[in-house]
């Protein structure tokens, strides 16, 4: 029997959950036991899936914890990093993918209970309160500011960047992830049930981002500017996640750097879109154009990489290049006009 989760507490998650889930809740111990449950049947017996679930959480190899099997999902909580059980729930898979997060807070808070004191939950608000105000803090950081942050740790006055995690499906696990990759004077705060913002100082962060990322395959990360004022890179992290989901959909790592202009371009309001360029981006019968003007605008112009990335002719290229200028009206040969139609272009995707 684990020294941090008891049967009394065990009941009390399955009581909890059976407010979501009438049917099908069990809690095992950290062995896969199965200590409590909505059905009186199972208890003592093992949960094979459980215990495949805790052994690979206890492993933090990855923050997708879940196990199923059939119509059960298993989820590991924790006390304090360490696994010590698991919460079985049986129906369909994804109402329990929705709930999953729920489940674990729940487990989690009930276990965290009898080890908190007064002092200790204040001390932890206090720090994730000034990190949130940190972080959406627009003016010039006051004295009053920093000396507060000097209090808990925090220096402020140091540059970092922000980097947000769009798309986390389970922000408890994510969390518990990420406390185990980030050294240092190095933060992390949860925006909300899918997104996390992690700030980092400026400095050699790239092993830090390299876990993230492999851990986090399936989440669009965006990497912000290094600024003095924390709000700013935020914003500019923002705004790269922004024009890259539109641009590249199956990208998942933006960096700033690469999307800044592309998004200031998003932002000019009197440009109008050309109606021959609508109609080579939403007419399905100039698809081969528009993929031509694509990869001529990410080549530069450069028709000998154009014509060995489209497996093509140069006449062909030539032929396209004269149907996109009388279809628009721009020769994608000048580099204005080449500019032009990669701002309409842009335009077009961003706003679409």
């Amino acid at each position: 029997m684990s020294v941090y989760l008891s049967v009394a507490q065990a009941q009390n998650i399955v009581f909890e959950l059976m407010e979501i889930v009438p049917r099908g809740v069990s809690v095992t111990d950290e062995k896969g036991s199965i200590i409590a449950s909505s059905n009186a049947a199972l208890l003592g017996k093992n949960s094979q899936l459980a215990a495949e679930c805790i052994e690979q959480a206890s492993q933090m190899q990855s923050y997708n914890e879940r196990h199923y099997s059939g119509n059960r999902t298993a989820t590991p909580i924790f006390f304090r990093n360490i696994c010590v059980g698991a919460i079985i729930m049986a129906g369909d898979a994804e109402r329990i993918k929705r709930i999953t997060s729920i489940a674990k807070a729940v487990g989690e808070n009930i276990i965290c209970q009898p080890y908190f004191n007064s002092t200790e939950q204040v001390s932890y608000v206090m720090y994730y309160e000034y990190i949130s105000e940190w972080l959406n803090n627009k003016e010039e950081y006051t004295l009053s500011f920093i000396r507060r942050g000097v209090r808990i740790g925090i220096d402020v006055t140091q540059p970092y960047y922000a980097v947000v995690l769009d798309g986390v499906w389970n922000p408890v696990s994510a969390q518990k992830a990420v406390e185990k990759i980030l050294t240092g004077p190095n933060y992390y705060l949860c925006r909300n049930n899918s997104c996390l913002v992690l700030i980092l100082r400026e400095g050699d962060n790239e092993s830090i981002m390299e876990q993230i990322s492999r851990i986090f395959h399936d989440v669009k990360i965006a990497i912000g500017s290094v600024e003095t004022n924390l709000n700013a890179s935020f914003v500019v992290a923002q705004n790269a996640l922004f024009a890259g989901k539109h641009l590249h959909p199956g990208k998942s790592r933006y960096d700033y750097r690469d999307y800044e202009f592309i998004y200031a371009l998003s932002r000019i309001q009197d440009l109008k879109i050309n109606q021959g360029v609508l109609e080579l981006l939403e007419q399905p019968q100039h698809s081969e154009l528009l993929q031509t003007l694509e990869m001529y605008i990410e080549e530069s112009g450069n028709s000998a990489e154009v014509i060995r990335k489209l497996f093509i002719h140069r006449n062909t290229l030539k032929y396209r290049l004269d149907k996109i200028q009388e279809l628009t009206g721009k020769n994608p040969r000048s580099f204005q006009d080449l500019f032009y139609l990669y701002v309409q272009y842009i335009l077009y995707r961003l706003t679409k």
